[in-house]
């Protein structure tokens, strides 16, 4: 039987990296899925690459910090979908620049699009959730949101953010039997770095991971589903480089932070 036969999940940022992987493995294992992210032309690439699965798919594009558009398809996926089994807040946008150089305004963008927006979409949906008594908050985390990153300061003040809020949301909704998994990822191959944001906004345009040495997207989709399942509270997937450090920072503090810090040289290399 599929893993997640019957269910359906709401996945934002589905139209890449961790949200695509999400997508094609969750409707390969049964689920009916409402995908979303601003890129339609990528959303509907994403669909038809959906093939293996029984489910539905619908689209469902929008951008997640336009307050009237969020509520918009909010009120579209509670209308037409009795049961909304599973919101997957995957959207975000990443960060490369020094804290020293990064302007108030991209670090506000930042804690909007990754901290304030999925919060938003979460409470749209939460009066359903409480009302079926059952469902699954799923919120794609890093292991930026458990140690600092160098020249990631607003992305893990984000990150770091969600741990705290959707922690206690779990205990808050106990009652209601709502379960909420934080998923710690690092080193799965996406645009991320292409699309983050460096000290005055524009965009990084270099892509990373493509060197061999990171884990595909739907093989993290893949460990993903098995800590749904088990209804983790934190789900830790990712390469031995960044899991090792996520252990460092918790047996000895001082050698971790000589590793970030031989990681910040690594990072304010000029780009080739």
């Amino acid at each position: 039987m599929n893993k997640l036969s019957g269910k359906t999940i709401w996945i934002t940022g589905a139209s890449s990296g961790v949200g695509e992987g999400m997508a094609k493995v969750f409707h390969r294992e049964g689920a009916d899925l409402i995908l979303s992210a601003r890129r339609i032309a990528e959303l509907e690439r994403v669909r038809a690459a959906c093939t293996q699965g029984p489910g539905s798919v619908r689209l469902l594009p929008f951008d997640i910090v336009d307050a009237s558009q969020r509520e918009k398809a909010a009120q579209e996926v509670l209308s037409s979908h009795p049961r909304l089994d599973m919101l997957v807040n995957n959207a975000g946008i990443g960060q490369r620049a020094a804290a020293k150089d990064t302007l108030p305004e991209v670090e506000r963008r930042i804690m909007e699009v990754d901290f304030f927006a999925p919060v938003a979409l979460t409470r749209l949906v939460l009066p359903r959730m409480i009302e079926q008594k059952s469902g699954h908050l799923v919120v794609t985390s890093s292991v930026a949101g458990k140690h600092a990153v160098p020249h990631h300061s607003a992305y893990c003040a984000a990150k770091h953010a969600l741990h705290g809020y959707f922690d206690t949301l779990r205990i808050e909704h106990l009652a209601d039997h709502i379960d909420v998994t934080l998923l710690v990822i690092a080193g799965i191959k996406s645009d991320v770095y292409e699309h983050a944001l460096t000290a005055d906004g524009s965009e990084y345009g270099l892509s990373i991971g493509g060197d061999g040495t990171s884990m595909s997207a739907e093989d993290c989709a893949e460990q993903v589903v098995d800590g749904l399942l088990r209804r983790d509270f934190e789900t830790v997937i990712g390469i031995e480089m960044a899991l090792q450090a996520l252990r460092i920072k918790d047996k000895d503090p001082a050698a971790f932070v000589q590793r970030m810090a031989g990681m910040m040289k690594w990072l304010e290399k000029p780009s080739p």
